[in-house]
């Protein structure tokens, strides 16, 4: 081999000697300045503008996962697409139409540079360079995120003040993951006079540990109480730990139900994800299981498990602080990303549940997913989605059409919600397949 390409060099080398053909090797600072003449670039204050005119505007982050990490995360957009540079000349098609206007950056601009120009090549003539790229945004404070938002733990985010005595980890939009360890849905506490109350297992023993490590730098109180939103892994496997601890294990009698007849599935799809970091993890059966409502005294503190039927899952429960009017409603509201719609997903009811919901006038929601809000924002996520979705795919099977119409019904009043792309006509497919039936 080593021959053939020497060879190779020689014969090449004597065809342009002797076609008296000079080549000059620019250096890579020399390149660059030629792209630079040859690219629309935009810097920091001209893409916030952007983004204010065109939230959706698709921005192309070309760094490897693992530098997205590693360099302090990622800008905040509602259309991040992330294509690693080896990737890029296969991959964009899937992601971006050559005619649309679209954003490329890296960390300092200069692998995305020849990114723009390549793509340019292709034929994306509407490419912009941000050339400042996400050194630049994070130096100016603009909004970011992270893979992991908390490095020296397994949680993905920071613990947070909600208010005197209630604290929440907020996970990430997306899902879980090894990198976020499997922290993508809301884990929370509430401090009483006498002990602590947990909301969530979390989805893993060593997860929970994290949590109750946070847990012990603000209180030295006992955690009296860890419940259950449902049998979900990311909430319910996390219960390994806590019964370790002395914990009582709460859970809505169908959730124990659950993890008889799924605990096996449930914990070969966390060890497959979580690989090294299931260590310790395994399913556990509730000590305490209620039909409708459980109340608990944390001492000076009240707080109350609600179950009012079959929703996004056949178990969800929330808990409620009535003297505080918060409430940690986990799976009955989505925030800031796209609930998905299974098999089992009951939304009739589940639109009826939210009207028990309104009437309790909470002041603070920790939805399941996204961040603290109230009933307002988290309205818009959740109740005005179902309903939206479901008058559109009424329509479609009012019509006669098929299941195939119902993938294409228009959902761009919710584009900017995360996991819009990946999950946004699956919602509308099985919602036919669901509605089509409904009694």
């Amino acid at each position: 081999m080593v021959k053939k390409i020497v060879l190779s060099m020689a014969l090449c080398g004597s065809l342009l000697q002797a076609g008296e053909v000079q080549t000059k090797v620019l250096s890579s600072d020399a390149l660059m300045a030629v792209a630079q003449k040859e690219v629309k670039s935009i810097d920091t204050k001209e893409l916030q503008n952007l983004l204010k005119v065109n939230p959706n505007m698709k921005i192309v982050d070309v760094r490897p996962r693992g530098d997205i990490i590693a360099q302090g995360g990622r800008i905040q957009a509602n259309k991040f697409i992330n294509i690693s540079r080896d990737k890029l000349e296969f991959t964009i098609a899937e992601k971006v139409n050559p005619e649309e206007t679209f954003v490329v950056h890296c960390y300092t601009g200069n692998i995305s540079l020849l990114a723009v120009k390549q793509l340019q090549a292709m034929g994306y003539k509407n490419v912009l360079w941000y050339k400042d790229s996400f050194k630049g945004w994070k130096e100016a404070g603009l909004a970011t995120r992270s893979p992991d938002d908390f490095p020296d733990s397994m949680l993905y985010r920071p613990v947070e003040k909600v208010a005197d005595g209630v604290y929440t980890s907020i996970g990430e939009l997306g899902p879980g993951t090894y990198e976020n360890s499997g922290h993508n849905n809301n884990l929370g506490f509430v401090i009483g006079d006498e002990s602590v109350l947990v909301w969530n297992g979390g989805g893993s023993y060593l997860l929970a540990k994290a949590l109750h490590e946070e847990i012990k730098k603000i209180t030295s109180k006992p955690v009296k109480y860890v419940v259950l939103e449902n049998s979900q892994g990311h909430g319910s496997l996390g219960a390994s730990y806590w019964k370790e601890q002395g914990a009582l294990i709460v859970a809505q009698e169908i959730t124990k139900k659950e993890l008889i007849e799924l605990g096996a599935s449930i914990e070969d799809d966390a060890k497959r994800r979580l690989k090294d970091k299931y260590l310790g993890t395994k399913v556990v059966m509730p000590d305490i299981v209620f039909k409708d409502n459980y109340s608990m005294n944390l001492g000076n503190r009240v707080v109350e498990a609600k179950y009012f039927g079959y929703a996004h899952e056949l178990d969800d429960i929330m808990i409620w602080l009535p003297k505080e009017k918060i409430m940690f409603a986990g799976d009955l509201a989505f925030y800031q990303r796209m609930l998905p719609i299974f098999k089992i997903t009951y939304t009739k009811n589940w639109l009826k549940i939210w009207e028990e919901m309104e009437k309790m006038e909470a002041k603070i929601v920790i939805p399941g997913h996204g961040d603290v809000t109230d009933m307002n924002h988290v309205r818009k996520h959740t109740k005005d989605y179902l309903v939206y979705l479901r008058e559109k795919v009424g329509e479609v099977i009012a019509s006669g059409e098929g299941q195939e119409k119902a993938y294409l019904v228009d959902q761009s009043p919710f584009e900017d919600l995360e996991a819009f792309e990946l999950i946004s006509r699956l919602n509308a497919g099985m919602l036919f397949e669901l509605m089509e039936f409904e009694e």
